[in-house]
């Protein structure tokens, strides 16, 4: 998607504005990785072709966000681990995610747009974890692969749920049974929301990124975000899902704010932004401002949980939901009228 040492300020702004990047979709499960007796040595097949671990990994770098979430849950050594992305935009001074136990010192940090091969050589890891790693590109897996073993998606960039991911981040630590058991923990975070917040089947959500003059909605219905919305019951609102049109990035509908009253009908709106700057214009907007669902439906997310549900991944799901639960409740008690 991106490649290694591009100036800072260009990768932020970069990265912000994927942070809706929907035309991916979740791929069906993996198929068994091939290991030989005890697990190990173990084949799996990357995007860029098979890679063998030969035996279980004890220092491991993470290079994606869901690498570090998962590996640090499992108990890996992780020596080397890409920083939060409200760190690395100037809008937090921790570089751990909110949502995994701080990493012990000294962890090395690294800069999830910018993959620096020399660093990571010296930190001398048994393996390499990137399968959500949004800076990768084959000829730095390349040359990663000259240092230790990497592990990447097998097609494609949030391509894989975050069950799948984390089964064969599992599978590649040797720790596939306490992989499943984070999968279940996600599962029964969900399962337990939806029990709290009876109302959320068949409510209607609208998501998006406001940037100069439009808000680029998510649309598609087969994207890990709109997978992880069905997952809870909600469906994004047809007034805006059904618009004609190319939107910024795929799966997505950019709506002027002058078609803004198209957003009144959803029981919810989730929005997050690239600045301040942006969410100012958007909330003072004399169209937006006028509306009804900006009084008591609308939920600005902030950076990191715009990051996490891009691609939520299983350690990350309980945060998340503890995050959007205000947005959800509104559903639910509007849906339920209570």
């Amino acid at each position: 998607m991106r490649l290694l040492r591009r100036p800072l300020t260009a990768a932020v702004g970069a990265f912000a504005a994927a942070l809706l990047l929907v035309g991916c979709t979740a791929e069906a499960p993996a198929p068994e990785a091939k290991a030989g007796q005890g697990g190990f040595p173990l084949t799996l097949h990357n995007a860029w072709g098979d890679v063998t671990i030969q035996k279980e990994p004890r220092r491991v770098v993470a290079l994606g966000y869901s690498d570090v979430a998962v590996a640090s849950a499992l108990g890996a050594e992780v020596v080397g681990s890409v920083q939060s992305f409200g760190s690395v935009s100037g809008l937090s001074q921790d570089r751990n995610l909110p949502y995994v136990t701080p990493l012990p010192e000294p962890v090395t940090w690294l800069n999830p747009m910018d993959i620096n091969v020399e660093q990571i050589a010296t930190l001398k890891p048994d393996v390499i974890l990137a399968t959500a790693a949004y800076s990768l590109n084959e000829q730095t897996y390349e040359l990663l692969n000259d240092i230790a073993p990497v592990v990447t998606y097998e097609k494609g960039i949030y391509q894989a749920s975050g069950p799948d991911e984390a089964r064969r981040i599992g599978r590649a630590l040797g720790k596939e049974t306490a992989a499943q058991e984070l999968v279940t923990r996600s599962e029964q975070a969900v399962s337990a929301l939806r029990e709290e917040l009876p109302g959320l089947d068949g409510g209607t959500y609208l998501y998006g990124q406001a940037r100069a003059g439009v808000a680029v909605m998510v649309v598609a219905r087969d994207n890990l975000t709109a997978k992880f919305m069905s997952g809870l019951g909600l469906v994004p609102l047809p007034a805006v899902a059904n618009l004609r049109g190319k939107g910024s990035v795929p799966g997505t509908i950019d709506v002027s704010y002058e078609q803004a009253g198209l957003f009144e009908d959803a029981d919810v709106l989730f929005m997050t932004y690239q600045s301040d700057q942006y969410r100012q214009q958007f909330e003072k907007d004399p169209v937006v401002g006028r509306l009804g669902i900006m009084k008591s439906r609308y939920v600005p997310l902030d950076i990191e949980v715009a990051t996490a549900l891009q691609a939520p991944n299983v350690v990350a799901v309980p945060w998340l939901l503890d995050r959007l639960k205000d947005g959800l409740g509104k559903v639910s008690a509007r849906r339920t009228g209570s």
